[in-house]
């Protein structure tokens, strides 16, 4: 029955609308109940100084408190025109940010020519570089090849809390515990240039795995938790 229901495009809106503002409400609520900082934060607000487009990256686990580091700017993610992502789109549009329909499986070119437009306007991208389906910690080539067509820089981030509640996917999501501590870590932008050698872009892409690995470190010693690299 339920299967038949989904099937109704009135009914896909409808649960699209309800769950997706179930989830706005989680994140609004995860960001007024916990006490959260931003680390190296100046390097985003230097780059919109100066009006320099960028590709933030981080791990899909690592996630979910990222949106608030960037609100009022315009930031745009590639995201899937499957259901499930479709409910985050309308969280995440009603934070402020901009979708570009498509994934790394459904629909790839379109949501990719999407965000090349979004950043040869002076707009933002943010990928999460080991989605949508893992393995969890190892970043695909998307982003970099993304950032090399604008010649934008690529800029990782991530997240920790404590206590957090680590879930049992395949990204495992952190998510912070109400009353607990965030800490958002801005890395240092990765310049990539332009160009289209296939070794220069496996070096890259082997260095946002490696700093979205320490990253991730990081912001878990400065929330006191035990370090993981996702």
């Amino acid at each position: 029955m339920l299967r038949r229901l989904r099937r109704n495009a009135r009914f896909a809106r409808a649960e699209i609308a309800v769950l997706g503002s179930l989830a706005l409400g989680l994140m609004r609520f995860l960001r007024m109940t916990t006490r959260m900082t931003v680390h190296n934060g100046e390097v985003l607000e230097e780059n919109w100084r100066r009006g320099r487009a960028m590709v933030f990256v981080s791990w899909h686990g690592r996630s979910i408190m990222l949106p608030f580091t960037y609100r009022g700017h315009s930031v745009h993610i590639l995201n899937s025109t499957h259901r499930d992502g479709q409910i985050i789109t309308h969280a995440l549009l009603r934070l402020g940010m901009k979708t570009s329909p498509g994934s790394s499986t459904r629909r790839a070119i379109a949501g990719t020519l999407g965000l090349v437009r979004a950043l040869a306007a002076g707009g933002d991208v943010a990928l999460v570089t080991d989605g949508p389906r893992g393995p969890a910690g190892v970043a695909k080539p998307g982003a970099i090849e993304l950032a090399m067509s604008a010649g934008a820089p690529v800029v990782p981030m991530a997240f920790s809390a404590r206590p957090a509640l680590r879930l049992s996917g395949w990204d495992r999501m952190m998510l912070p515990v109400p009353g607990g501590k965030v800490v958002c870590v801005v890395g240092e932008p990765i310049e990539v240039g332009k160009g289209r050698d296939p070794a220069l872009r496996e070096s890259l892409r082997a260095e946002v795995e490696r700093r979205l690995a320490e990253l991730c470190r990081h912001a878990d010693r400065l929330a006191g938790r035990p370090e993981e690299p996702v």
